[in-house]
């Protein structure tokens, strides 16, 4: 419908010049909500799944309370989950007091979370550890005093020492398939701060969950956790990946994941591509609202299709494709066509579509070929630094301390240009370190990776 959604499209160049050669075009493909869209509420259906591991109790010290208690000979460096964390023993009655944990800001989130549903909305709460609870089956979210008490209950689990995230999911799916519905956003969250034994399951049941209709929502907390496991899991299924290295920062993302869930008003968003005869593809990107990697694009027919997710109330979503067309003679001749499909669950509306042909001429006037789109060229560089800083992590994961050292460098003086003064002082830094040491920083890891993330989330 019209009044729901538009889908506009740009071009790098709206002008190719006439050769014997192919030439690289880039397509930017942007989906904007219409007034009426939103108007009618749409319930959710949420199955919340929390890490219950004993690191999540462990208190967050300073960088001054931690050198203390190492002088005191009370820190010592264990291996846990495969990973090296701190262990404190002996440490001095009440010293950790007033210190946060992961937990007690997890538990804040989800009291926060429960005043925010209504009688329409669901909810269910799984906790994991080395084994796995059910503690709220999914049920309906107006009955919040029952619901808060159980909160309460997550101090008192034991479920191990180890961190089996794939259990947690098996039973936080188990609960969203209870209360899914078309006529819902169905949502699982994961939250975790280690690193789980059984990876390869946990996406399994993530690819489990998108066929079913529910997206999965990933928050890594604090600073050993497989950021690539739990980016990977939010992309593919149409979630959220969030980065929280400080505790305080856990109810802010969880308040901000929620409000997104319930401001969505357009579902399985889907763009369907037929490309003209000698027209390729070359790449395909997600850039709002992150930058993505669509990965390996099947193409039959010349066709092939990219889901897009959810649309919010008030917000876009785009894809930049990188194509390459044919020598033509001058004239006007199509790129490709253009079908978005979506659905409507507050309307009870599925498959709607919206048509867009895509045309661009051949020219022989030098003028008009050398003017570019500023908007499409600037998501063009914002998306060439996301890619520089994922082969250097990439280069970095396999050893290629070379190669990775350089990729930094260039991905610091891109982010420098874009004005991203923070993501290239860190990129170089790295840079330096690796030069140095021959390792980066899990800290600093995380931060490049979920933050050239959002690089268009500041572009106009």
């Amino acid at each position: 419908m019209a009044d729901e959604l538009t889908l506009h499209w740009y071009l790098s160049n709206a002008y190719v010049p006439v050769t014997n050669q192919p030439r690289l075009l880039y397509l930017l493909l942007e989906v904007e909500a219409g007034e009426q869209m939103g108007t009618i509420p749409v319930p959710v259906n949420l199955s919340i799944v929390v890490d219950r591991s004993e690191s999540m109790c462990i208190p967050m010290l300073t960088d001054a309370q931690f050198e203390e208690l190492a002088r005191m000979g009370a820190v010592q460096e264990v291996i846990a989950d495969g990973v090296p964390v701190w262990r404190f023993d002996n440490v001095p009655l009440g010293f950790m007091d007033d210190c946060p944990r992961n937990l007690d800001f997890v538990k804040i989130a989800l009291r926060t979370a429960l005043e925010r549903l209504t009688s329409e909305d669901r909810f269910a709460l799984v906790a994991f550890a080395g084994e796995a609870v059910t503690l709220i089956r999914n049920r309906s979210g107006g009955k919040k005093r029952d619901l808060l008490k159980v909160i309460e209950q997550l101090d008192d689990l034991e479920l191990g020492d180890d961190t089996h995230m794939a259990r947690g999911m098996a039973l936080g799916f188990e609960e969203a398939q209870r209360g899914s519905s078309p006529a819902m956003v169905n949502r699982m969250i994961v939250l975790t701060d280690g690193f789980t034994l059984d990876p390869e399951r946990c996406k399994e049941l993530a690819q489990q969950a998108t066929t079913a209709g529910i997206s999965v929502s990933t928050m890594g907390l604090g600073v050993d956790f497989n950021d690539e496991l739990m980016i990977s899991i939010a992309e593919n299924s149409g979630g959220n990946a969030y980065f929280t290295p400080d505790p305080q920062e856990i109810p802010v993302a969880f308040a901000q994941e929620l409000q997104g869930v319930q401001s969505i008003a357009l579902r399985n968003l889907e763009l369907k591509m037929r490309l003209s005869a000698g027209v390729e593809l070359r790449k395909a990107h997600r850039v709002k609202p992150i930058i993505s990697d669509f990965g390996h694009v099947p193409i039959f027919d010349r066709s092939f299709n990219l889901p897009l997710g959810d649309l919010e109330q008030e917000a876009q979503v785009s894809a930049l494709l990188e194509c390459t067309v044919p020598p033509r003679p001058e004239g006007t001749y199509r790129l490709a066509q253009s079908v978005l499909a979506y659905d409507d669950p507050a309307r009870g509306i599925g498959g709607d579509k919206v048509r867009q042909d895509i045309v661009f001429q051949y020219t022989s006037n030098p003028n008009l070929v050398s003017q570019y789109d500023p908007h499409v060229m600037n998501l063009v560089e914002r998306v060439s630094a996301f890619k520089l800083q994922t082969r250097a992590l990439e280069e970095a994961a396999m050893g290629n301390v070379g190669r990775a050292t350089v990729k930094l460098k260039a991905a610091a003086t891109r982010l420098l240009v874009l004005g991203e003064e923070e993501l290239a002082e860190a990129a170089s830094q790295e840079a330096e370190r690796l030069e140095r040491e021959g390792t980066m920083s899990p800290k600093a890891t995380k931060k490049l990776r979920y933050g050239t993330r959002k690089l268009t989330q500041k572009s106009g």
